[in-house]
């Protein structure tokens, strides 16, 4: 039997959902898989995209190891972790046996994949990668390929018809769910021999989030959509949308409520430590309100836990946040991205301030049932001006308290319009140090605006503070001011508090795993993602 190789240089989380849907669709069709995660953090990248990871000798001699007999090797890897995904590849074909990149960074930079890896799978591969499976490699030019599959033959410089992708799947009931089946699994953790990942392994290393009065919940992640309704300028979703333009297949599809239910269930028999699910679709809410009736019947009945879901101002609706609270809904997080006009024409998100402000009361006046919100938000856009940051601080601070606030940096990851239109302006000089090893979360510590928007992160911030601080008088002195020193003094005083207040509560709770796996990270040099969400 053919046996093909996963590699995933993941996020520590090890959710990996893409690697484990292939996973399972090749054990599907009979192809025997095994997937070898490498997780790590971004947390040492500058934004001068002066660093760059790589892995030491002993994980590289695990991966040959791991990878020893394999028909062909799989690499799919977001774009902040390409020089990983690179490094892993050139180890693996230096053993002859061929590798092929996936993933949506691979659909959208295909000749670059193939300066990497012998085949690039372009769009959704599971029935591509299954094919692929099954034919005698190496696969020389001119060869039959399965839609999708391209070899080292493609010359182009970008996605053409040269790179047509595979077709988009019409039924995602017609896939097996991901595959935690912990068969054939292996980790290589940073500084770590290569173990088997196991369910009690597994178990351990699923995700904790924060649960009611500072507890952590540990989850199991899972996803009901794929695609996306929305079309923002940041974000690669229109591009590849417009490559699946002569699709009859809608891009934005959904798994039943049974399909998901029956994972879950599944899921749950495998890790009985899982305190609630977390559902990692961009826009939950998007789905239409029948499958939203039938989920919520289902989901109280056969799952029962609390669980965590995404939304968007767009596609939020009371309707059916009332019936996925009455099935244990019990956190929403949404993206409200910038409070300025300008900067959301820019960003092509549609919804006015009144919109965001409309959907920030509409959690709040059932916080009651609900933990509070996150809000996500962009900032350090080279178009964004001290006003814009400042229609964004005056939003949040309009919305009702508490919240968590989590702020990431603009990166103009590849195929997005802002990667196109920062190209066009000049922008962009340098693309591996501004875009493949920038990181997307910096203090945001370097102005006035800025400054307050890092003081929104911690949930107890008297209102009366705030407002006197948004007064049009002092947020001018600030502005001539420009005592940067003096913001980074309160953001290493404010990161301070912080860290003791979450010390002193997982302390007083018992929770000594918590305070053991924040030292085990900072003694592994490995800095936390500072500031984010909030305290």
């Amino acid at each position: 039997m053919n046996r093909i190789t996963l590699l995933a240089p993941t996020p520590p989380d090890l959710s990996a959902f893409g690697v484990r849907s292939l996973s399972a669709s090749l054990r599907a069709a009979g192809v025997s898989a095994r997937i070898v995660f490498l997780p790590g953090a971004i947390g040492r990248l500058r934004p001068d995209g002066g660093f760059a990871y790589a892995y030491p000798a002993r994980e590289l001699a695990a991966v040959r190891e791991l990878c020893e007999g394999s028909t062909f090797v799989g690499v799919s890897a977001m774009t902040p972790f390409f020089d990983r995904a690179a490094q892993l590849s050139q180890t693996v074909r230096q053993l002859g046996i061929p590798v092929v990149w996936g993933g949506v960074h691979a659909t959208l930079r295909p000749a670059e994949a193939l300066l990497h890896a012998d085949f690039v799978c372009v769009g959704e591969g599971e029935k591509a990668l299954a094919a692929l499976a099954w034919l005698p490699l190496p696969a020389g030019e001119g060869a039959v390929l399965p839609p999708g599959i391209h070899c080292r033959s493609g010359t182009a410089s970008a996605p053409s018809p040269d790179f047509a992708p595979a077709p988009l799947t019409a039924d995602l009931d017609s896939l097996p769910p991901f595959d935690f089946s912990c068969e054939q699994h292996y980790l290589i953790a940073p500084g770590k021999a290569a173990r088997v990942l196991d369910a009690p392994l597994m178990e351990r290393l699923l995700p904790l989030v924060p649960g009611p009065k500072g507890t952590l919940r540990r989850v199991y992640r899972t996803m009901a959509d794929r695609g996306c309704p929305h079309n923002c300028a940041y974000c690669n979703v229109p591009t590849v949308k417009a490559l699946h333009a002569a699709d009859p297949v809608p891009f934005f599809r959904h798994r039943s409520p049974e399909h998901v239910i029956a994972e879950l269930v599944a899921a749950l028999g495998r890790f009985p430590s899982v305190a609630a699910v977390q559902f990692f679709d961009d826009t939950f809410f998007a789905k239409p309100l029948s499958w939203f009736e039938e989920f919520a019947v289902l989901y109280a009945r056969r799952v029962g836990l609390p669980f965590y879901c995404q939304a968007s101002p767009a596609t939020l609706d009371a309707g059916k946040l009332d019936l996925l609270l009455d099935a244990g809904l019990c956190f929403v997080e949404m993206g409200v991205q910038t409070g300025s006009e300008r900067i959301r024409r820019i960003f092509r998100r549609k919804e006015s301030v009144a919109r965001i402000e409309s959907c920030g009361r509409m959690i709040a006046s059932r916080r009651a049932r609900l933990l509070p919100p996150v809000y996500h938000v962009i900032i350090d856009s080279p178009w964004e001006t001290h006003d814009d940051l400042m229609d964004t601080v005056r939003l949040l601070a309009n919305l009702p308290k508490p919240y968590g606030l989590a702020i990431s940096s603009l990166v103009f990851f590849p195929g997005t319009a802002l990667h196109a239109r920062a190209v066009a302006e000049g922008l962009l000089q340098d693309e591996t140090a501004q875009v493949y090893r920038r990181p997307f979360h910096v203090p945001p510590h370097r102005t006035y605006p800025g400054f307050l928007l890092y003081l929104l992160t911690f949930q107890n911030l008297p209102e009366p503070v705030m407002r006197l601080l948004l007064r049009p008088g002092l947020a001018a002195w600030f502005g001539r001011a420009k005592p940067v020193w003096f913001y980074r003094l309160g953001y290493v005083a404010g990161e301070a508090f912080r860290l003791a207040c979450k010390g002193v509560r997982a302390m007083l709770q018992g929770d000594w795993r918590r305070v053991g796996a924040w030292l085990a990270a900072r003694l592994g040099g490995e800095p936390g993602s500072r500031g984010r969400m909030g305290e």
